[in-house]
């Protein structure tokens, strides 16, 4: 079962790191910024919190994130190109 929007953690950012705390351990994404390029290289969620949408909020940050900056991003990482597959809507962002 998926949890609900008021317990999702909130997302955090550092350096080339977008993470969130749970009650598992981190989940995290990471990217690096080459020019024009966020190349997406990794993403984690402990496994007792996987199922709960954490990935997907982490990948739809850095997305967001992309296109804010006006960057395209190269999707390194299988779950990105998963969400790439799913959500048509960031395929335009796509590198």
């Amino acid at each position: 079962m998926a949890t609900s929007k008021k317990e999702m953690p909130a997302i955090k950012k550092s350096d080339g790191r977008l993470y969130m705390d749970t009650p598992g351990g981190e989940a995290e994404l990471l990217y690096r910024i080459v020019g024009s390029i966020m190349s997406i290289h990794h993403t984690f969620v402990p496994e007792a919190e996987r199922g709960k949408g954490l990935a997907e909020m982490l990948a739809y940050e850095a997305f967001s994130m992309a296109r804010l900056q006006g960057l395209k991003v190269r999707p390194d990482c299988a779950y990105i190109r998963h969400y790439v597959e799913k959500h048509q809507e960031v395929k335009d962002l796509v590198a």
